[in-house]
């Protein structure tokens, strides 16, 4: 299998699409809304057309051994997409050009969410998820039973605020310290952290 057929072939994290976290050893399975998953059943096999500039990239065959020795001395780079050229969730003819943007959770800062929790502006989704997200199975069960702030029950408001408060970032009512703001900034760690 080619270089480019593993990369059309990995699974990658769609806007609008559920993101599922490793559950740790012991914890509460966490309950997410059910989503609808789109399976072609034609006869024929399906083949991505990838293109640069317009033109499309040819499939490159390389020797294994010496791509292993290479890749074993690299870093793993995991990016997410982080925009499409369709509106998320709607559906495509086949043939249909997507464009995708990916950016790594390492790098990308809060700070580039329309509502951010100012706390955590300067810090990356992957050390919000890292540091407040993975290891807190609490969390993420409110993450996953929410879709918006406004649905947060005094309960869940409490989890996160207590989560927030223990991380150094307390919730407040000023602007972009608000558990509204707090909710969308974790949401959005759980969505791209890694």
């Amino acid at each position: 299998m080619s270089f480019f057929q593993r990369v059309v072939s990995a699974p990658r994290t769609l806007l609008g699409a559920q993101s599922q976290a490793a559950t740790p050893q012991g914890a509460a399975p966490v309950t997410a809304q059910p989503s609808t998953v789109f399976v072609e059943l034609g006869a024929a096999s399906q083949q991505a057309n990838i293109a640069r500039n317009g033109v499309q990239v040819p499939i490159v065959t390389l020797d294994p051994s010496a791509l292993q020795v290479v890749l074993g001395q690299t870093t793993k780079v995991v990016a997410k997409v982080v925009s499409q050229s369709i509106q998320a969730g709607v559906s495509v003819a086949k043939g249909t050009t997507i464009d995708l943007v990916l950016a790594e959770p390492t790098t990308l800062k809060v700070s580039v969410l329309q509502n951010a929790f100012v706390p955590l502006a300067n810090q990356t989704f992957d050390s919000v998820f890292k540091n407040i997200v993975r290891d807190n199975t609490q969390v993420q069960s409110v993450l996953a039973r929410n879709t918006t702030a406004t649905s947060l029950s005094t309960a869940d408001q409490a989890t996160l605020t207590t989560a927030l408060t223990q991380a150094g970032s307390p919730v407040t009512t000023d602007p972009g310290h608000t558990i509204d703001a707090a909710f969308h900034t974790l949401q959005a760690a759980f969505t791209f952290g890694t």
